[in-house]
């Protein structure tokens, strides 16, 4: 949900199946976050809806749970620690034989992937719950910057759609198995106006 929607950490840890997730129409609503054990509203107290991309709505779907209660949890149905979250996706790395990276890389990379592959800036930053403008900026000066060829899949996922948004999405949901660059922290401070300082957005 970080790297196919851009959430935070701890958002996606108080995604709840009820209230949060709709299959039919495709989105996941950001209500709250769950950080140091505390569930409040998401940072910034922005409450946004997301869609998702075609990736994320398929491994949701094959989750083998009930549909109920919270989405990422323990197998008693209790909440993931900090401490859990940050242990399952080095695990995942390491298993992948993959450099551990961590939950927030997923949401650089996503945002930075979304504007390489076009989107509206004003749309990005509805989709990762920015204030300010000049946060989601960032990563559209990463992707101007750091401009590749868009591998063959992804682009003719994007040919099957009209709308800018839903072409964005496809192309999103093309990554699986294709060879596209991960975005980290330093790689958006450089780019940040003024050399200023990438904030945990």
């Amino acid at each position: 949900m970080c790297g196919e929607a851009g959430l935070r950490v701890g958002e996606m840890k108080a995604l709840r199946w009820r209230e949060d997730v709709d299959m039919v129409a495709k989105t996941l609503t950001v209500n709250h976050q769950t950080r140091n054990k505390q569930t409040t509203t998401p940072k910034g107290r922005t409450r946004r809806t997301v869609p998702m991309t075609s990736m994320l709505q398929e491994a949701l779907k094959r989750m083998s749970v009930v549909r109920e209660g919270l989405v990422v949890r323990n197998v008693g149905g209790k909440a993931k620690g900090d401490g859990q979250s940050d242990w399952v996706i080095a695990r995942i790395c390491r298993r992948a034989g993959l450099p551990v990276r961590y939950w927030h890389v997923l949401r650089h990379t996503f945002g930075t992937h979304a504007a390489l592959f076009g989107v509206n800036p004003w749309r990005l930053q509805t989709w990762m719950g920015h204030k300010r403008i000049d946060e989601t900026m960032i990563y559209v000066h990463v992707a101007e910057h750091h401009r590749r060829e868009i591998p063959e899949p992804i682009l003719e996922a994007a040919q099957r759609e009209t709308d800018p948004d839903r072409r964005v999405l496809a192309m999103l949901g093309a990554r699986g198995g294709v060879n596209v660059p991960i975005f980290e922290r330093q790689d958006l401070d450089s780019r940040a106006p003024g050399g200023a300082k990438l904030a945990q957005n």
